[in-house]
Order: structure tokens, then sequence, then C-alpha cells
């Protein structure tokens, strides 16, 4: 494997450090405040610096009603949710500010508001750095420029959103599949959503009816 002209094993470990940000699905958040987790990311950031990348993480309010950038975190945060740790974890990585990022199934297990903040701010890193986003979800890579396919240790396929669709293979085949059981998914909350207003305002009738 090489990173530009360079066999990956021929760099050094502090080099890949400082221009690579990996974020996984499960991102460590140390016991500590949460200055201090996000100074890993930048040691000499100031307040402002870091309560703006806090901000576009969407985690600014909630740190705010609280301990402010003094919060005390357990030890992997576990007094956060999944999706605030990924957002804290996000807000780090940003502040290191690399070449290079890669995101690991960083949407994994966290709630629908966490993973939209944390797409939009991927794509948005994605117009001045080298973002390589590894997803099973495939909504979350349509944007790409190039999208690869492994299957079985191997890239079977690459190309675009649309070029993929357009081959008919294996790309093709499981975005019809997740799509496939989205839109179920919609329907039934749809109809869950409709059938328990359809109770509330029977109730309602039903106890006016009564006074």
């Amino acid at each position: 494997m090489k990173i530009g002209d360079k066999e990956l094993s021929d760099i050094r470990e502090t080099e890949l450090m400082k221009n690579i940000t990996y974020v996984s699905h499960q991102s460590y958040l140390f016991k500590g405040t949460v200055r201090d987790n996000l100074c890993m990311g930048k040691p000499d950031a100031s307040d402002r610096e870091l309560w703006e990348v806090l901000e576009r993480v969407n985690l600014a309010g909630f740190l705010k009603s609280g301990g402010g950038l003094g919060t005390l975190l357990t030890e992997k945060a576990s007094n956060l949710s999944g999706g605030q740790c990924q957002r804290l974890a996000l807000a780090r990585a940003i502040l290191h500010d690399s070449p290079v990022y890669i995101f690991d199934e960083a949407t994994s297990n966290i709630d629908v508001e966490s993973e939209n903040d944390i797409m939009r701010e991927i794509h948005a890193l994605a117009k001045r750095k080298t973002v390589i986003l590894i997803s099973h979800r495939l909504a979350n890579v349509v944007s790409s420029d190039t999208i690869y396919v492994m299957d079985a240790g191997k890239v079977a396929e690459n190309g675009s959103h649309k070029e993929l669709l357009a081959g008919g293979g294996i790309y093709a085949k499981m975005w019809d599949t997740q799509q496939s059981l989205e839109n179920y998914g919609n329907t039934q909350r749809a109809y869950l959503d409709g059938h328990s207003a359809d109770t509330e305002g029977r109730s309602s009738r039903k106890d006016g009816g009564d006074e």
C-alpha cells in the first residue's frame, strides 16, 4: 500500500499520526474534561476555537447548559450518549486539521440527529481535505468522488454512485435492498404515527362526550 508515492511501511509512525486522522465507530474519549479531550487534537487551541468546533458538531448548546468546557467525562465518556461521544470525537478530529481523514463506520449505531450532524461535517471536510469514508450505509457515500466496493477483501467495483447503479452489479443490488428497507421503515413509522393520532382523536371525542 502506498500513500502518494511512498510505501506505507516506509513512513514513520509520527508522520502518519501528523498527517492522517482516524475516526472509528467507537472513538476513545479519555477521563477528564471536555477541554482536555479536545486539546488532544490541538494542544494550543483557544477557548474560542473549541467553542467554534463544538458549534459545528452541534454540541455547544448541550455543554453550555452544563459545565461548559470543564464538563467532566468518565472513562470512555460513559456519561454521554453514543451520538454525543461521536460528535465530540469528530470535534477533536477537526481540530487536528490533518491533510487526510479516515472515517471508519463513524455513524454506526448512533441516533439520526447525530448521524446527520456528523455527515454534514464530513462532507464539508471533503471539500478541502482528502476523506476516506468507510460505510455500509450507502446513502452516506452517494456524493463521493469515487466509491470502491469491497467483496471478500478485494475491490469488486469502483466508480461514482450513478456509474455503479448503471452497472447493475454488487453496489446496485445493495442500494436497491437498502432503499427498500428504508422505504418500508418509513411506511411503518407513518402508519404508527397515523394510528396513534387517530387513537388520541377518538379518546378526546370520548372524553368530551362524557362531560
